[in-house]
C-alpha cells in the first residue's frame, strides 16, 4: 500500500473519532465548518493546479455541507436565527454551485471567507 494511503487513511480514522467523540450538536455543526473550509482551500488550489477531479469533489462536497448544515435547521418554529440562518446557507449554497459550474476562483475566495467567518462566530459559541 502506497504511504500516501496509508496516511489519508489514518487522517480519516482520526476525522472518525473526532465525530463520535464529540458531545454537542454545536461541535458537530463547528466540525462541519471546519471541514466546508478545508473543502474550499482545496478547491481553489486545484483549480489554480487545474485538478478538475479534485476541484468537482471538493466543490461539491463542500456544497454537501452547506445543505446538510441548512436542512438541520429547525425552521418549523418561530426561530428568527434559524431562518436568518436558513436564508444565509441557501444563499451560500446557490453561490457555491454556481461558482463551482463557473470555475469562478474570485467567488470561491468570497464564499470560503463567508464560510470561515461563520466557522469563527461558531468556535465561540462552543
Amino acid at each position: 500500500m502506497k504511504k500516501t494511503s496509508k496516511a489519508v487513511q489514518a487522517y480519516a480514522k482520526v476525522e472518525e473519532q473526532k465525530v463520535a467523540s464529540a458531545t454537542s450538536a454545536t461541535e458537530l455543526v463547528t466540525m462541519l465548518f471546519d471541514k466546508a473550509c478545508v473543502l474550499l482551500r482545496t478547491a481553489m488550489q486545484s483549480l489554480e493546479g487545474n485538478d478538475e477531479q479534485a476541484f468537482h469533489q471538493s466543490a461539491l462536497h463542500a456544497l454537501q455541507i452547506v445543505l446538510s448544515l441548512r436542512f438541520v435547521l429547525d425552521t418549523d418554529s418561530d426561530n428568527e436565527l434559524a431562518h436568518s440562518l436558513f436564508a444565509t446557507y441557501t444563499t451560500i449554497a446557490a453561490s457555491l454551485k454556481k461558482a463551482k459550474d463557473e470555475r469562478d476562483a474570485r467567488a470561491i475566495a468570497s464564499i470560503y471567507e463567508a464560510l470561515d467567518e461563520l466557522r469563527l462566530a461558531w468556535h465561540t459559541v462552543k
